[in-house]
């Protein structure tokens, strides 16, 4: 019973605090959210980083690489609320103004979570080709995205 009392608390705990988590980003004056953006997306360089690069044989497998593959798929969860209104055009923007109004763009960062998720089996797995496939259908899903979203 103890068990079910705990797993309550903290699903309360979750909810409550994506809640709070949302409606501050909603408060957040555009600049703030720019610099919310561009370290997320920061974030998610210094996660997929090392794993990216063993991937294509450009160094080990990082021992932590099922650890920074659940980070990547927390980061994903975040990213929407670092796309808010106001922050669109400003100076310093990296991101093309359609990418907060586009389908496919909010498709591919829903994707990114699924894909980091199924890069952390992988990791967990200890299977190298298995991980290396995964990471590469990460990377596939962050090019998407930038060839498309990104400002040159």
């Amino acid at each position: 019973m103890r068990s079910w009392t705990t797993l309550a608390l903290a699903c309360a705990l979750a909810c409550s605090t994506a809640f709070a988590a949302a409606d501050a980003a909603a408060q957040q004056k555009p600049e703030e959210t720019l610099k919310m953006r561009q370290g997320l997306f920061q974030a998610v360089k210094t996660q997929f980083g090392p794993v990216g690069a063993f991937a294509q044989g450009k160094g080990d497998l990082p021992a932590d690489a099922a650890m920074r593959a659940e980070n990547l798929a927390a980061l994903a969860r975040i990213l929407p609320s670092a796309f808010g209104k106001g922050s669109e055009a400003l100076p310093g923007s990296n991101t093309k103004p359609e990418a907060f109004t586009s389908p496919d763009f909010a498709k591919g960062v829903e994707m990114l979570g699924t894909r980091a998720t199924a890069l952390a089996a992988a990791a967990k797995s200890g299977n190298a080709d298995a991980i290396k496939a995964a990471a590469g259908e990460v990377g596939k899903t962050c090019k998407g995205c930038h060839d498309n979203f990104r400002k040159e």
